[in-house]
């Protein structure tokens, strides 16, 4: 159970209720991680305007970007982020078959090399904040400068998200599991 609770749109200050209004027109509904940060309608309202650039206004291709939100939900056991990024990254272009066997990238040929390399940056930037030389350059082989600052923020953006999520002990919605 979460550690405050889940807001309606009614609670919010009135000048900050379109942030619901927006959520709801955009994706259909407010989830949970947003309804517990509505707490904060400054910091909720930045946060989307953030995330609305990383997920919309980048070079990065998609697929990228969701193997490196999911790598980052599996590595810190983030329930939450990993099941709502599993559907979204399938809606993209991630083959089922590389969501279901992420913690076996390394070997398994579900993933080819590009894919390894998107997946060992997240890795690294996850656990050690740090990443290795051979890992960047890695990247610069196929990524120029603008995609790997993309991937780079959307990595430690996520980083931040789950450290949100967790410590504030968001509930996955019921039918997030359902959605495909």
């Amino acid at each position: 159970m979460a550690r405050f609770p889940y807001l309606d749109r009614e609670q919010l200050p009135e000048l900050e209720r379109d942030i619901f209004d927006q959520l709801q027109t955009q994706r259909g509904t407010v989830n949970n991680i947003f309804r517990v940060a509505a707490h904060s309608p400054l910091l909720l309202r930045r946060m989307l305007y953030f995330s609305d650039g990383l997920r919309n206004r980048t070079k990065l291709d998609p697929r990228f970007r969701e193997l490196a939100i999911l790598t980052v939900g599996r590595l810190t056991n983030c329930e939450y982020e990993y099941t709502h990024h599993q559907a979204l990254a399938k809606r993209i272009g991630v083959r089922p078959e590389q969501v279901d066997k992420l913690a076996s990238w390394e070997t398994d040929p579900a993933f080819n090399e590009q894919e390894r390399a998107i997946i060992r940056y997240a890795t690294e930037v996850t656990q050690n904040v740090r990443v290795a030389d051979t890992t960047f350059d890695a990247l610069r082989t196929f990524l120029d400068p603008e995609q790997i600052v993309e991937l780079t923020l959307n990595t430690g953006f996520y980083n931040m998200v789950v450290r949100f999520l967790l410590p504030m002990q968001v509930d996955l919605e019921p039918d997030a599991k359902s959605i495909d």
